[in-house]
């Protein structure tokens, strides 16, 4: 009785996991059918992107002049910082490294290295010199402007108690007033920097430097001007510069008595007398001359 008794119940189990079988499988598949037109829905939808930004459409190599052609605006799900979301700010713009196509542009993109540097011409320096206001033609200089450098010092010792007034330097280019640079091209910037820029066109009246394009020979004596004295910078016209760009001689390249050599320089200033020349004696010996320094 009791075997057939355990038949009877392993027999129901047996049923009834099939049974519990079945409909698990039913539910399972009422659930697979819920959630496939929800996944399509899902799909076909938009997403919300937090903003379109300016992504290049080729490879871009250093020097290119941009194009609307080589961009195009892309949404992106995540907000970047210092980018462009118009084309028209940096259409004509020249990008001063290399792009690869589909970076997103941004204002680094148009940053030059060593700004001053490539400013420079050969055979001068770069020298800045202390301005305000008044030092500085009011405030209103800008760079690419060329300026005469006055020195003028009060009477004392070292001038012989006389007060100077001499210009020692002519048509210096102004290469940086205050934070602005000269720049052949246009400063790109995004509409929040563009706010800053004209917050900042009065800076020029609270300048306190000019950095100045000299020639070589000419630092030593600009700056023994700056510590032995005041400077003043003359701003020099368009139509004086216009004559020296036509080659036509004017007074900013004639020698006049304005301008002294630097000897006599030297002595007005410091009231030093700078060291003789050393005296040379010509050896001629046949079609050959030497020079031979004499010893003092």
């Amino acid at each position: 009785m009791q075997a057939r008794t355990l038949k009877i119940i392993a027999a129901l189990l047996i049923i009834s996991a099939l049974f519990m079988g079945i409909i698990g499988y039913k539910i399972s598949q009422q659930e697979i059918k819920r959630v496939e037109p929800a996944t399509a829905t899902s799909t076909s939808s938009d997403y919300v992107y937090a903003q379109k930004l300016l992504v290049t459409t080729r490879t871009l190599a250093r020097g290119d002049t941009l194009t609307a052609e080589d961009l195009t605006l892309t949404p992106f799900p995540i907000k970047v910082d210092d980018s462009f979301n118009r084309i028209g700010d940096v259409v004509g713009k020249t990008v001063e490294f290399d792009i690869a196509k589909g970076d997103v542009l941004r204002p680094s993109h148009f940053e030059k290295q060593s700004t001053l540097t490539q400013l420079i011409e050969p055979g001068h320096r770069a020298l800045a010199v202390k301005v305000d206001e008044v030092v500085g033609t009011g405030g209103f200089l800008k760079p690419g402007d060329h300026v005469d450098v006055i020195f003028s010092a009060r009477a004392s010792k070292e001038t012989y108690d006389k007060s100077l007034s001499r210009r020692i330097l002519r048509n210096v280019k102004v290469l940086a007033f205050g934070e602005e640079v000269e720049s052949e091209r246009p400063e790109v910037t995004t509409p929040e920097e563009k706010k800053n820029q004209r917050s900042g066109r009065e800076d020029g009246k609270k300048s306190r430097s000019a950095v100045l394009q000299v020639s070589e020979k000419d630092v030593n004596k600009l700056i023994l001007a700056e510590e032995r004295g005041e400077l003043r910078l003359v701003a020099v016209g368009e139509a004086d510069l216009a004559h020296l760009d036509n080659g036509q001689s004017d007074e900013l390249t004639s020698d006049d008595a304005n301008i002294e050599d630097d000897a006599t320089f030297i002595k007005a200033v410091t009231g030093l007398t700078p060291p003789p020349r050393p005296k040379s004696v010509y050896v001629y010996n046949g079609d050959k001359v030497e020079t031979v320094r004499v010893p003092k």
